[in-house]
């Protein structure tokens, strides 16, 4: 049990150092702070489909390790609490349907992402197999 917690804690803040690199070159290329966290947050739920959808294989060829490494690191790199302020920054400066499509966005498309990625690697398993 703790080294599940020491592994998934590094790949926390691995993920977390990783969201900054990706949200810094985001922004660097012209993109908002806030289109920055929807694309980080969008593309960890379509990975973090993929890896609940292929964590049965997964577990049975590599390990609870990797499955719980991946957690980790996809947990660091979304993150629930930027999404919400920038829901509510762009909505104090009178950005507000910008803020609207960051919240839309975000709560429709993330769950359905997660489904997409979780089919899909349900999908190669099974042609694999």
């Amino acid at each position: 049990m703790l080294m599940h917690l020491l592994i998934v804690s590094a790949c926390g803040a691995l993920g977390c150092g990783l969201r900054i690199i990706a949200r810094d070159a985001l922004m660097r290329s012209g993109t908002s702070p806030w289109w920055a966290v929807l694309v980080i947050n969008l593309c960890g739920a379509l990975v973090m489909g993929a890896v609940a959808g292929g964590a049965q294989s997964i577990e049975e060829r590599a390990g609870s390790t990797l499955v719980i490494a991946a957690t980790g690191v996809l947990a660091g790199w979304t993150t629930y609490s930027a999404f919400a302020m920038d829901v509510v920054q762009l909505w104090l400066r009178g950005e507000r349907r910008s803020a609207c499509v960051l919240w839309l966005a975000t709560l429709c498309g993330a769950p359905f992402l997660a489904l997409a990625g979780c089919a899909a690697m349900a999908a190669l398993i099974g042609a694999a197999t």
